[in-house]
């Protein structure tokens, strides 16, 4: 539980790191890389952080964005529909991320309105990399 715990007190702080006026980046790149570290920082151990595996177990597609109320909400664009258990991963994992503050107008205009598009490419071990953090696939 104190691990839990810490986690998330650690992932909050990170967010609230990268979501601040004067680190937060202006592109819509480094916006979804903003993004991306906040949830590796909050996923832990269900991240991968090595070369993928050249034939991925699942590969689950999310546009991500922020309600009204500054919550993290997904919507599936991609799933693989034998394996449920990735989409559900993959969707735990925006919504335990905590809400971001002190956005500038810029990135809450963007992430409230078009949002961002988000691949969770995920190994056999069930473990996953996000596209904009993964590193290249290794070969056959």
């Amino acid at each position: 539980m104190h691990r839990l715990v810490a986690r998330l007190a650690a992932a909050t702080a990170l967010s609230t790191a990268l979501f601040a006026a004067d680190a937060f980046a202006q592109t819509a790149d480094q916006v979804k890389t903003d993004f991306a570290r906040a949830v590796y920082q909050a996923a832990g151990p269900r991240v991968h952080n090595d070369r993928p595996q050249p034939l991925l177990r699942a590969v689950v597609v999310l546009r991500v964005r922020l309600d009204e109320n500054n919550r993290w909400a997904a919507e599936v664009f991609r799933d693989n529909p034998d394996q449920p258990e990735m989409t559900r991963l993959a969707l735990d994992s925006v919504a335990q991320l905590p809400a971001p503050t002190h956005l500038t107008p810029k990135a809450l205009q963007m992430l409230r309105g078009e949002g961002l598009v988000e691949a969770w490419l995920f190994q056999n071990d069930g473990r996953f990399a996000l596209k904009t953090l993964a590193k290249p696939q290794r070969g056959a």
